[in-house]
């Protein structure tokens, strides 16, 4: 379905990318709650009592309120703890980390906010594309900047700055998002712009 260019996680050393990441955080920067819950609903699926425990002692708490702001250091550390324990089910780190996204977009557009959007946005990715630079706002307090460009039909480009997810999770999170308002096969590729700074080619029939 994709593939990458440049290092992540996976190919570089998933403890080393963590660091860099946190050292590039600050207490100002913050994800909504409603991620990390996903995250943890992942683990609590697995019905491994000890990796969910090994989950929460990381990020420092159970319970998420979904609009609510928690550190992105913590977020981090999470999903790279659910990732390594999820890796072998999924391929690899990178993969896990596909996973996670995928469930958090999923996991939106169940949600009270999210299922008036879906029906919403039905059949039109070029109205959920264009709504992304304001729902990336919104779901973190990061001063970061999302921008969306159009080539063609079917095809777009979306560039991320000072944002601090892998760009697997990211992936896996736009691929769902399409989904869900009825794209079939949709395509991403990446690469690395910058310490915290990405773009993403989605492409579809």
């Amino acid at each position: 379905m994709r593939r990458e260019t440049g290092a992540d996680p996976g190919e570089v050393g998933a403890e080393l990318e963590l660091e860099r990441r946190l050292g590039l955080a600050t207490p100002a920067d913050s994800v909504r709650g409603m991620f990390f819950r996903s995250v943890l609903e992942v683990m609590w699926a697995l019905g491994d009592e000890a990796s969910v425990e090994h989950c929460v002692e990381v990020c420092g708490r159970r319970k998420f309120a979904d609009f609510t702001c928690y550190p992105t250091s913590d977020f981090l550390r999470l999903s790279w703890t659910a990732a390594r324990l999820l890796g072998n089910g999924y391929g690899d780190f990178a993969g896990a980390m596909r996973a996670l996204g995928r469930r958090a977009s999923t996991d939106f557009f169940a949600s009270a906010t999210g299922r008036p959007l879906q029906t919403l946005l039905a059949g039109e990715p070029r109205k959920l594309l264009d709504s992304l630079p304001m729902a990336y706002a919104a779901a973190s307090a990061n001063g970061g900047q999302c921008v969306v460009v159009w080539s063609h039909s079917g095809s777009a480009l979306v560039r991320l700055e000072r944002d601090f997810l892998p760009r697997a999770y990211v992936e896996g999170a736009l691929v769902a998002a399409l989904e869900v308002v009825g794209v079939r096969e949709p395509r991403v590729w990446s690469r690395v712009l910058g310490p915290l700074s990405s773009e993403y080619v989605l492409s579809w029939g």
